[in-house]
C-alpha cells in the first residue's frame, strides 16, 4: 500500500472512529456500531474498507479488532491529529532542530497552549518560576538580566540548575557579571555546559516546560511559544534538554 493510501483511508471521521474504537478492545458489529454512532449500512461500508486495507481483521465468532499493521497506524493518528491542531504553529516554525525521535511524539504537545507576545510570555514564565521548587533546566541562547533575583532567590531555596548556552561562560547567559555576588555553595548549584549552536529554547522544571523555535526569519521566535503543565509536555521538553545534553561540554 502506497503512502497515500493510507492517508485516504484515515480521511474519513467514521473510519477514524472505528480504528480508535477497535484500539481499546475487539468489537462486534452491533456494539461497534454503537460505539460510533453510525448506521449499519454505513458502518458496515467503513468496515469493508478498513478490512480491504489489511487494517483490520474479523474472528470467527464475528468479533473486528486491529490487525498489528492497523496497530501501527493507529499510534500514529495522536501525532498527526496534533500537528493538525496546532497548525498555525507549526506553519510559521521550524521543526528541524527537535530530535528526530522526539517528532514521533508530538502528541505530547496536547498539554501546551499557545502563548503569544513576549510580553504575555514573560509574566506568564515570572509568575510560574516563583511556583518552582526542585529543579530548573534551561536550554537557551539568552536570558533576560531582570530574571537573575528570582534565579538568586530560588538559588538560596535549594533548586538547582541547569543550562546549555551556545555561549562560553563569562560570555553570556550566566555570565560572571550577572553571577558575582553568589556564595560559593549556589554557584556549585548551577551546572553550565556550551555547545557550539543553538536554534531552539526549552525551559523544564518541575512546574512547567516551555518550547520555542526558529520562525521564518530563522531567529528564535520568543513571542509565539508552547507552554505546557502536564507530565507528558514536560518529558518531552527534558528529552530535548536531555539529547542536547549529551552532546554539550562543560565550561
Amino acid at each position: 500500500m502506497k503512502s497515500h493510501e493510507f492517508f485516504a483511508e484515515l480521511s474519513s471521521e467514521s473510519r477514524l472512529a472505528i480504528l480508535k474504537a477497535l484500539e481499546k478492545e475487539s468489537l462486534t458489529f452491533t456494539r461497534l456500531t454503537n460505539t460510533i454512532n453510525a448506521t449499519s449500512p454505513e458502518a458496515a461500508r467503513q468496515l469493508n474498507r478498513l478490512f480491504k486495507s489489511s487494517l483490520i481483521s474479523k474472528d470467527i465468532e464475528g468479533c473486528y479488532s486491529l490487525t498489528s499493521l492497523g496497530r501501527l497506524v493507529v499510534s500514529s493518528i495522536p501525532n498527526l491529529e496534533i500537528i493538525a491542531q496546532k497548525s498555525d504553529f507549526f506553519l510559521h516554525h521550524d521543526t528541524s532542530a527537535i530530535p528526530p525521535h522526539l517528532l514521533r511524539e508530538l502528541d505530547a504537545f496536547e498539554e501546551a497552549e499557545e502563548v503569544h507576545g513576549v510580553f504575555t510570555v514573560v509574566n506568564k514564565t515570572t509568575q510560574l518560576l516563583e511556583e518552582m521548587h526542585e529543579y530548573a533546566w534551561y536550554l537557551t541562547d539568552d536570558f533576560p538580566h531582570f530574571f537573575m533575583p528570582l534565579i538568586k532567590k530560588k538559588l538560596n531555596e535549594g533548586v538547582n540548575f541547569r543550562v546549555i548556552s551556545p555561549w562560553k561562560f563569562g560570555e553570556g547567559f550566566l555570565s560572571e557579571d550577572l553571577l558575582s555576588g553568589l556564595p560559593e555553595k549556589l554557584l556549585k548549584a548551577i551546572e553550565i555546559r556550551s555547545i557550539d549552536e543553538l536554534r531552539i529554547i526549552v525551559n523544564i522544571n518541575d512546574r512547567f516546560g516551555m518550547l520555542a523555535l526558529p520562525g521564518p526569519d530563522g531567529k528564535i521566535d520568543r513571542d509565539y511559544v508552547l507552554i505546557g503543565y502536564g507530565s507528558r509536555f514536560k518529558d518531552w521538553c527534558k528529552g530535548v534538554f536531555e539529547y542536547y545534553f549529551k552532546v554539550s561540554r562543560r565550561c
